[in-house]
């Protein structure tokens, strides 16, 4: 059974993955698991107490289907430092790493949409809160993207 990880973290917006969430588990191929910065209980923005399922460096990439990235206030204002090394492990054997709303502003932050065709809140979110980046001339105007088959 693959894995679909689920980042959350306090001040999570934990409306945002529960319509994708909600049809991976009723997959008999797929299972949902949280995963979180450490094992300590995250309050989301709905207050919602969570306790992650694994931290960062317990994911298991082998059984990795994708790792879900949902929104909230940190991803604006933290560069979320910790994060950079598991999408990258991710990335490297093209595990899906799909972007809700907040962590929009990471992925081009950090280099992961170079080459790739990608969306956000707007143009103009982005550049405000990062400025110029590399690969924002592929940036697509719609409510959703995929890109490489992913």
């Amino acid at each position: 059974m693959k894995t679909a990880y689920l980042l959350v973290f306090d001040g999570l917006s934990d409306w945002e993955p529960g319509l994708v969430i909600a049809e991976i588990n009723k997959s008999d191929e797929y299972q949902v698991k949280t995963v979180g910065f450490n094992k300590n209980t995250i309050k989301t923005m709905g207050g919602i107490s969570i306790v992650p399922d694994y931290t960062l460096s317990e994911i298991n990439y082998d059984d990795a289907a994708i790792l879900i990235l949902p929104g909230g206030e940190m991803w604006e204002n933290d560069p979320v430092e910790d994060l950079i090394p598991v999408v990258k492990k991710c990335i490297d054997p093209k595990i899906p790493v799909a972007a809700i709303c907040g962590p929009t502003v990471f992925l081009p932050r950090h280099g992961f949409v170079e080459n790739v065709k990608h969306t956000s809140n707007g143009k103009k979110y982005l550049q405000n809160l990062i400025g110029k980046y590399k690969g924002s001339d592929l940036y697509v105007n719609q409510p959703s993207v995929s890109s490489k088959g992913g």
